[in-house]
């Protein structure tokens, strides 16, 4: 007989046993609220330096901006107030190089007209070395001084005579009024900065009128001699004071002048308006100046144009900026300057 065998069945593993789940782990709420503080902390540490190191940048870069405004608008000015009263000894009169007044906060530089150059002249070669001359006041009429020619009285005094560069003096050009001719021609006719003056005498003190000169006229035809005239036109009219009975008289001058407007140093030059001056520097919050004044000793924030221009010893100029930029840095930028000009009139 066959044997009969028990077959053993076969056990099998459940699912979870043959493929056990790995252990899960994780941050506790403690961990997770102590992780974000300690993020908060360097994020706050990260932003300061960087907010830290931006202010010096900024900082660092406004200096330097309004220095290389600012620091070049005063050396200009400095340059300037270095060479006031240039020329102004052969005039003989009492006006100074530097006018000045903090309160409005404009500065005006004035020199002589130095000696024409060959450059200047042209072919007009006779000129050469010659300076604009000094020309009298003849007649006054609206804005019209005439300089050559009869007085309101009807005479012609010696002063006002024409005398012409040709033919014993009978024809061409007045000698004097060519002077001014040829410098106008030497600054492409722009109109040019001049000085009305009366001298002092009769009990009155001498006076200044500073005028713009827009166009010389021609030298009338009349015939006779004692009659012709030569007018000059100025932008304005002229000032009441000035005379034929009273010795005033015309004068050609260098003049430059700084002013504050809109928060910008503008520079005009000659005749220029206020319109036509130039921009020196932006952000420039104020002009300041000053002077120190010997015999006797005194410190002054205004000087006017009769000066005292031989008691000055030193001008203060300051500005003060901004770098235009980012905080806008204000700083304040001051020269200290020595006149050179002033050595020449006997204190």
């Amino acid at each position: 007989m066959a044997t009969l065998c028990c077959t053993v069945p076969k056990r099998t593993l459940p699912s979870s046993a043959m493929n056990p789940e790995p252990a899960q782990a994780g941050f506790t709420l403690t961990e997770l609220l102590v992780s974000m503080s300690l993020l908060a902390v360097v994020m706050m540490v990260a932003f300061s330096l960087f907010d830290s190191s931006n202010d010096l940048v900024e900082s660092d870069t406004g200096r330097i901006m309004a220095a290389q405004n600012t620091q070049s608008a005063l050396d200009i000015i400095s340059n300037d107030l270095r060479q006031a009263g240039e020329n102004l000894t052969s005039l003989r009169i009492p006006l100074s190089g530097v006018e000045f007044s903090s309160t409005n906060q404009r500065l005006i530089v004035r020199r002589g007209i130095p000696p024409m150059t060959a450059a200047q002249v042209g072919t007009a070669t006779d000129m050469i070395s010659r300076r604009p001359e000094i020309l009298s006041v003849c007649k006054v009429t609206g804005n019209r001084v005439q300089v050559i020619g009869p007085t309101p009285a009807g005479n012609t005094p010696s002063q006002c005579l024409y005398n012409g560069i040709s033919n014993s003096g009978t024809s061409g050009d007045d000698t004097r009024v060519r002077t001014w001719r040829i410098f106008f021609g030497s600054q492409s006719n722009a109109p040019q900065a001049a000085l009305l003056y009366r001298p002092a005498g009769n009990g009155i003190a001498a006076a200044f009128a500073p005028v713009v000169v827009t166009t010389i006229g021609p030298v009338s035809n009349q015939a006779d001699l004692t009659k012709r005239e030569v007018q000059l036109d100025l932008a304005d009219n002229v000032p009441a004071g000035f005379s034929s009975t009273n010795g005033s008289q015309i004068i050609l001058i260098d003049q430059r002048r700084y002013w504050v407007q809109n928060n910008e140093l503008k520079l005009a030059v000659a005749g220029q308006t206020d319109a036509q001056g130039q921009t020196v520097a932006f952000d420039v919050d104020s002009l300041a100046l000053g002077a120190t004044l010997v015999n006797p000793t005194a410190t002054v924030n205004t000087l006017a144009i009769d000066g005292p221009w031989n008691r000055v010893q030193s001008v203060v100029a300051t500005l003060r900026a901004r770098s235009g930029q980012g905080r806008n840095t204000t700083r304040n930028f001051q020269a200290t300057v020595f006149p050179r000009n002033v050595a020449s009139e006997a204190r």
